[in-house]
């Protein structure tokens, strides 16, 4: 049976389960710690995903966890595959009155890769993410999630020269977002990936419809300091490329992570202020195993980036596999880290942000789980 087949195998088998993403998540409640999430803040994630489908979780989700704020409280992530249950919830309801602005760019994303001659879909194959930001505020608003796409393989390296490519991604956003095209925006992205060195690519593209207009960029597959100060001169980032060269060396020398990821804002005018310095600690992405992140959580820790307690809970909890059990039969749970990131603007570092996934398998006849997922 292939990876689809699995995904596929799943989605029929989740409405067994719940009946709505945040359902799901009530449901996996034994399964997050309180230090991470609970509160106002848990019910604000599980209202906001009630409006997704529970078939989502039959592909990678997730939260974003702030781990240098007391409060138990993260954001949320789903992922989307095209030819997929929850891709057609998605493109048949777009229609609707109540429609939010980016959804109606979503199945506008998913009809266009579903084309097999698309330039779009051989950049990013069929797959695209949603986050969603979970506001604590007194009277919260609806927000569009953010859409993010990720280039497949090698398809944006550094020195490719794949401009139409990186166009076809650019393009895309901005006509889910409901913007008009920008010739500065689109040159300043150009300028970034033409500073790529060779064997590092374009990995994440996003935007979010809702906030200040910005391209949210990862360049990834970075190993040594000297090389990401490197990348950040010539890329024309305004901040201190030397404060993030020491950061860089000091979770180095402690075998933190096997590669690094860049995340910058890019806007028509250059190069925002603030630099996402992504760490992973494997070179699989759905990794459930927390002894290869002990390194890095023992060095935030030392380098007092984190509060003690929430370092604590994400190195308990983030991690194992579980069994949910319905009338379609049970269904694996696997939770893990998937990268951890710092932001830094000028020679300030943080906040710090976890991000935790899980994966959803149902089980085959006699096969305990469904293997899948690869970087």
């Amino acid at each position: 049976m292939s990876v689809n087949e699995d995904w596929a195998r799943t989605e029929k088998c989740l409405p067994f389960v719940a009946d709505s993403m945040g359902h799901l998540l009530a449901r996996m409640r034994p399964h997050i710690s309180a230090r991470i999430l609970d509160g106002p803040a848990l019910w604000r994630l599980l209202d906001c995903a009630s409006d997704l489908p529970v078939t989502a979780a039959a592909f990678p989700f997730g939260i974003e966890v702030p781990l240098h704020v007391p409060e138990p409280r993260s954001n949320f992530g789903i992922s989307l595959v095209g030819d997929s249950l929850t891709a057609r919830h998605f493109q048949q309801g777009r229609n609707a009155e109540d429609t939010e602005k980016s959804s109606a760019g979503v199945a506008w994303i998913l009809d266009e890769t579903d084309r097999e001659t698309s330039t779009l879909r051989r950049v990013i194959g069929r797959k695209m993410g949603l986050e969603f930001e979970i506001s604590l505020a007194e009277s919260p608003s609806r927000t569009d999630p953010g859409i993010f796409l990720f280039p497949a393989g090698d398809v944006l390296e550094g020195g490719a020269g794949r401009f139409q490519e990186l166009g076809a991604v650019h393009d895309a956003l901005v006509f889910a977002g409901g913007w008009n095209p920008d010739v500065a925006e689109r040159r300043e992205l150009d300028r970034l990936y033409a500073a790529l060195p060779p064997k590092r690519r374009i990995r994440r593209v996003g935007a979010f419809p809702s906030q200040e207009r910005t391209i949210r960029t990862t360049a990834t597959d970075f190993r040594t300091a000297v090389e990401v100060m490197a990348y950040l001169e010539r890329a024309g980032w305004p901040g201190d490329a030397s404060a993030v060269g020491e950061v860089v060396s000091f979770f180095d020398e402690y075998k933190t992570f096997v590669y690094l990821g860049l995340q910058f804002d890019v806007t028509a005018n250059g190069l925002g202020p603030s630099l996402g310095l992504s760490f992973y600690a494997h070179e699989s992405d759905w990794l459930k195993d927390m002894e290869c992140w002990m390194p890095l959580i023992e060095a935030i820790g030392e380098r007092k980036l984190a509060l003690p307690g929430k370092l604590e809970a994400l190195a308990r909890w983030s991690n194992g596999t579980a069994t949910m059990y319905s009338e379609a039969g049970p269904i694996i749970l696997v939770r893990g880290i998937h990268h951890v990131e710092m932001s830094i603007i000028g020679d300030n570092v943080g906040p710090v942000n976890g991000y935790v996934f899980f994966l959803m398998m149902s089980t085959r006849p006699g096969k305990e789980t469904a293997g899948r997922g690869s970087r």
